[in-house]
């Protein structure tokens, strides 16, 4: 009876969900994440994370029991909100820089500066060319 009522109870948690402090595998997290990434890609933004787009990265929280890798739904809600945090400072961040460039009077002063002349590869090369050229002439070859 102690069995059957064991197996029944695996089977309520299985169609319910782990809970938030539970283990999952990674392949389980791959299911309830949103866009349902593979097991692989769970794995990576363990070992790897996720490169925000301020540059930081961003790694899910996972665990190792043996040879097996686990994670929690609490720590993958975690990731994804971290993710979402850094992204959103990010371009918090790059609006406020914008919005200060634009409030900066334009400079009066023109640029006199002339561009150089012949520092390109083609033009060096050219001008050897000729210089080669020019000494083959003078040794009459």
């Amino acid at each position: 009876m102690d069995e059957h009522n064991s197996t029944r109870s695996a089977n309520l948690t299985a169609t319910e969900g782990p809970s938030l402090d539970e283990h999952i595998t990674l392949t389980q997290a791959a299911k309830l994440a949103p866009g349902r990434p593979t097991p692989n890609c769970v794995w990576r933004w363990c070992r790897e994370g996720v490169k925000a787009a301020s540059g930081e990265r961003v790694r899910l929280k996972h665990t190792r029991f043996g040879s097996r890798i686990f994670t929690t739904r609490q720590w993958l809600n975690d990731f994804g909100q971290a993710l979402a945090e850094a992204d959103a400072a990010h371009f918090d961040r790059t609006k406020e820089l914008a919005t200060r460039q634009r409030a900066k009077p334009l400079s009066t002063k023109r640029n006199t500066r002339q561009p150089r002349r012949g520092t390109n590869a083609c033009s060096d090369a050219q001008r050897r060319h000729e210089r080669a050229m020019q000494e083959l002439e003078a040794e009459g070859l």
